[in-house]
């Protein structure tokens, strides 16, 4: 083993525009598969934090607090359903709290308003999406409801744009792959022809397939190994550059910087990935020109 890995070493440093041709091949299509799953990462997080919020909301008219067994009966209404996933109600001084908080660096704005002038709310969120019709309707439909507002739109939104960027990453990054394979399998096959003689005198005194493969086998996980650790290095430092500008962008919604133990499985996957890649590259590209 030790044996087949210096010569890879070896052809690697014999043909270093070759190798580095294979390398960023391997680091653009590590680079692109990294970005696309910090993106979907992302993406996924930002449509949960919608999913889990308050998906409609129903106000009622201003400074007048709903009756608790009013409150009740609109819960029961909507429970009923086996729609509902959760359920709070907003008093008018809970309305004020929430305003002040938001507003605290303000003063001209905490004096306009108070309680008295605020409306209390009801905001519900559905077990599934595609209810999310149907709890409006009833709330629509409460005595004193001034206005209700809908989130469905934003989820479906959101919900197309990530099965399109997962189709067209998938699409993008199968051809990137198959680039690369055969870049691979042609960088391969350039440096069996170049060795054709010597392999043919290894035959002819009984050496293996395998041991005649070994050190282009080796040589293409390298190019994965390292395609691959660049790939993630470039797409993690893009992600860590565009952190401060993107956390204000998201607002309230908690998806950067992204978690240790996120970075460390994506890192893992990448190397694992890119080994295997060049693996399997190396070996159709040997097969064509070497019989077991």
């Amino acid at each position: 083993m030790p044996n087949t890995i210096n010569t890879a070493f070896t052809q690697i440093r014999r043909t270093p525009y070759q190798a580095l041709a294979a390398v960023m091949v391997l680091a653009l299509t590590f680079f692109a598969a990294t970005i696309f799953t910090f993106l979907f990462f992302g993406i996924n997080k930002v449509l949960h934090y919608f999913e889990s919020s308050p998906q409609v909301i129903a106000f009622f008219e201003k400074g007048e607090d709903l009756k608790d067994e009013d409150v009740a009966n609109i819960k029961r209404q909507l429970s009923d359903t086996g729609k509902m996933a959760s359920f709070k109600y907003v008093s008018t001084r809970e309305a004020e709290a929430i305003y002040k908080e938001k507003n605290k660096e303000d003063p001209l704005l905490l004096e306009l308003v108070d309680y008295k002038i605020l409306p209390p709310s009801i905001e519900i969120s559905a077990t599934d999406i595609n209810d999310l019709g149907n709890l409006k309707e009833i709330l629509a439909k409460q005595p004193k409801v001034t206005d209700v507002v809908f989130y469905e739109d934003i989820v479906n939104t959101l919900s197309v744009w990530v099965n399109n960027l997962r189709l067209g990453g998938l699409i993008l990054l199968g051809y990137l792959i198959i680039q690369s394979v055969l870049i691979l399998m042609l960088i391969v096959s350039l440096k069996i022809l170049a060795k054709r003689e010597e392999i043919e005198i290894m035959r002819l005194l009984g050496a293996s397939f395998w041991f005649i493969a070994g050190a282009f086998i080796c040589e293409g996980a390298i190019y994965g190994l390292v395609g691959a650790v660049l790939g993630f290095i470039i797409a993690t430092s893009f992600l860590f550059y565009s952190t401060p500008l993107l956390s204000g962008w998201l607002g309230d919604i908690s998806v950067l910087p992204a978690p240790s133990l996120f970075l460390i499985q994506v890192f893992s996957i990448d190397i694992f990935a890119g080994i295997i890649l060049g693996i399997v590259a190396s070996v159709i590209g040997v097969k064509r020109f070497i019989r077991s």
